[in-house]
């Protein structure tokens, strides 16, 4: 069966064994402003979507020039071909493909792959989610004040001011934060109970896609905001514990 969590998985990691001559040069093709693109991040498109085609469904990529938005509204393939293109670049080890499923918005299934690593994580919905085949959990933090909150500072992102300063007295209220320059993973890490919380604004749903399934399947909660009209999201994932209060203080604070 074409649309199963199998068959990608074995796309995903015939595209990692791919990545792999990449690794040592994925070969900077251009840099803009905080932006920067490779030939990996191209090549990996083009060998995941070609496979991916075979299914007959739509497919929204981060290095699609065609993407519709109202896919988002049917069943999608959603893909980052590399999460952390700039990690990458200065070998700074958190990179990964990200490849997830949506139905009306909804996500069915989705693979995250370690590039660097070789560490596979995976949900299905119903189901569970795993990391290299072993069942994964939320961690059962209860407190904010006790609790890793992971986020970001997308590359797309506004950072007026008087928003980074609120947002600021926001994040004191966690015991630790956490930034790695790759959304897919922090949010895997979510997933396995290592971070408590994922928060960031201004994130294309391409970067989050194949996490949020991952947390929702581990026992957490998920929630995301369209902003504007456009690919860009709102998103917090937690365990259930933390969820409302994170809300709480992160959308609505």
């Amino acid at each position: 069966m074409i649309n199963n969590l199998e068959f990608l998985i074995e796309i995903v990691h015939d595209a990692y064994l791919y990545s792999k001559t990449y690794l040592d040069n994925p070969s900077i093709i251009s840099s803009v402003e905080k932006d920067i693109k490779t030939e990996l991040d191209y090549n990996l498109n083009k060998f995941i979507t070609e496979r991916l085609s075979y299914s007959g469904l739509d497919i929204i990529s981060e290095e699609a020039e065609n993407n519709n938005l109202d896919t988002l509204k049917e069943k999608v393939w959603i893909i980052d071909p590399l999460d952390g293109t700039f990690n990458l670049s200065i070998k700074f080890p958190y990179s990964s493909i990200s490849v997830a499923l949506f139905d009306k918005s909804e996500p069915i299934i989705g693979v995250i792959k370690d590039i660097i690593n070789g560490v596979t994580y995976s949900s299905e919905i119903g189901k569970g989610a795993w990391k290299m085949g072993k069942e994964i959990h939320v961690s059962q933090t209860k407190q904010i004040n006790s609790a890793v909150l992971a986020t970001g500072f997308p590359s797309g992102g506004n950072f007026d001011s008087n928003d980074m300063l609120k947002f600021v007295e926001c994040v004191q209220k966690f015991k630790k934060i956490r930034a790695i320059g790759s959304a897919s993973q922090m949010l895997a890490y979510v997933a396995e109970g290592v971070f408590d919380v994922y928060y960031e604004k201004d994130i294309y749903i391409w970067d989050v896609a194949a996490g949020l399934s991952l947390v929702r399947e581990a026992g957490g909660e998920i929630l995301v905001k369209s902003c504007d009209g456009s690919f860009k999201c709102e998103v917090l994932a937690s365990n259930k514990l933390l969820f409302s209060e994170a809300k709480k203080i992160l959308i609505y604070g």
